[in-house]
């Protein structure tokens, strides 16, 4: 289905009120994958960026194979996302042939999770590329002008949003800030755990509760999150 207009209007005020209403990351890098993934049609997106070393990590995904291949490709050193970041450029994989070909122990975990088609955006400011937005789509074929051109802007967005939660007043650096979130991101993979466990559902609905508590009571997903970690009732998350 073609890119609607609308839908590209809709998703970057939806990211844009994240950056004006949080101060972290997180959020905003949730917002960021969710948004890219229904406007390209893919059901696995995630975005790597630099921690306070400039080594590359996992900030955000919207599901279990995008979490999967991003953290395989940081393992192993390989793939598109970890491409996009050492050259700054888009990188394009069209097809299950092609993938093999470029990225020979990828492929199979991508096979494993239907995944046939592979694109990564550089996370640019200021001529840094400071990490990279994955697309993982189960149906071959490249992106098309306009879907490139969407790729390049939730990109765009998302780097100059991330370095823009930079605590200025209190002196902070946006590496520090940045590895806030990926130490906050450890807290949350252990309360979607928890709540998975606790109610018998998957670590993805897991999550969605953690997310709609924290929106719903005006907190941080990190303070939620630990606060099911800790042995509390689900951090006020509904069950």
């Amino acid at each position: 289905m073609p890119v609607q207009v609308q839908a590209v209007a809709a998703a970057v005020n939806e990211v844009a009120g994240l950056l004006a209403a949080h101060d972290e990351p997180l959020e905003l890098a949730d917002g960021l994958v969710h948004r890219c993934g229904e406007l390209l049609g893919a059901g696995a997106v995630g975005v790597l960026v630099e921690d306070a070393r400039q080594r590359l990590q996992l900030l955000a995904s919207t599901s279990g194979t995008a979490e999967e291949l991003e953290l395989f490709q940081l393992e192993a050193d390989e793939g598109p996302c970890r491409d996009s970041h050492r050259t700054g450029a888009h990188v394009e994989c069209a097809d299950a042939a092609d993938l093999a070909r470029r990225w020979p122990g990828l492929a199979p975990v991508a096979a494993r999770r239907g995944v046939v088609a592979l694109h990564a955006e550089p996370l640019v400011v200021a001529g840094r590329t400071i990490g990279a937005l994955g697309v993982f789509r189960e149906h071959e074929g490249a992106l098309d002008a306009v879907e490139r051109d969407v790729l390049r802007a939730m990109a765009s967005l998302g780097a100059v949003g991330i370095t823009q939660l930079e605590r200025v007043a209190a002196g902070l650096r946006v590496q520090e800030q940045l590895q806030r979130a990926l130490d906050s991101r450890v807290v949350l993979e252990q309360a979607k755990g928890v709540l998975a466990e606790r109610h018998g559902i998957s670590p993805e609905e897991a999550f969605t509760r953690l997310r709609a508590t924290a929106r719903t009571a005006r907190r941080r997903l990190h303070d939620v999150a630990r606060e099911v970690v800790g042995g509390a009732p689900d951090g006020g998350a509904a069950t």
